[in-house]
């Protein structure tokens, strides 16, 4: 048998694989892949979506440009842009629903990170790169239901099209290339996990969330 290590792209889908179940199992979640999320649900949803990642992606810019440790990011990975040209097309503004209890905690979590331990970072942008992978086929579903046109308020469900899977096994290659450490790895494992545990809470908390009136 190989003593080969674990490599850290196995870890983070390993080690990580309860709370991605528990967080895709939510209900909204099934109801989004469902495609039964009314416009105002999906709305709230993106909204919630950009200030995680404009909290993420302001600290991953900085990190990019200075540490090779984050070698395995690429411009196309920063999913802001996605969201604001997402909330343009659907409803013509962004920023009008502030953030739910468990959108803010998983902000501060991300903050903190970035004051201490910065490369935990790049844990909570795994969950969200991989993300991508399933969320293809939630926009088969829910575009249509919403009467959306392909590339008009579904482009952070769906960023990279056809090129999906050949970004994403780019992206662990080159996750793989860095070489992190055993004790970077579970700095990793460690985020990701949070990452997927505050994507639940807040999508529970949209679960609960009172209709528009």
């Amino acid at each position: 048998m190989s003593d080969a290590p674990t490599t850290v792209m196995t870890r983070l889908r390993d080690e990580t694989r309860d709370l991605h179940a528990s967080a895709e199992g939510k209900a909204f979640q099934r109801r989004m892949l469902s495609g039964e999320l009314s416009r105002e649900e999906y709305v709230r949803w993106l909204e919630q979506m950009l200030q995680v990642h404009h909290a993420l992606e302001a600290h991953l810019r900085r990190l990019w440009s200075s540490d090779p440790d984050f070698a395995a990011l690429r411009e196309e990975q920063f999913q802001e842009p996605y969201l604001l040209a997402d909330l343009a097309a659907l409803d013509g503004a962004s920023g009008s629903h502030a953030p739910l209890p468990a959108t803010a905690a998983l902000i501060a979590d991300i903050e903190r990170a970035g004051g201490e331990t910065p490369l935990a970072l790049l844990g909570y942008h795994y969950v969200l790169e991989g993300s991508n992978n399933g969320n293809r086929f939630i926009a088969r579903r829910l575009a249509p239901a919403l009467g959306l046109v392909h590339g008009e308020g579904d482009r952070y469900l769906d960023p990279y099209g056809e090129a999906q899977p050949a970004l994403w096994a780019r992206f662990k290659q080159d996750m793989e290339a860095v070489g992190f450490s055993s004790a970077q790895a579970d700095l990793l494992v460690a985020a990701a996990r949070r990452m997927f545990a505050g994507i639940g809470a807040i999508s529970d908390e949209l679960a609960e969330a009172p209709p528009a009136t």
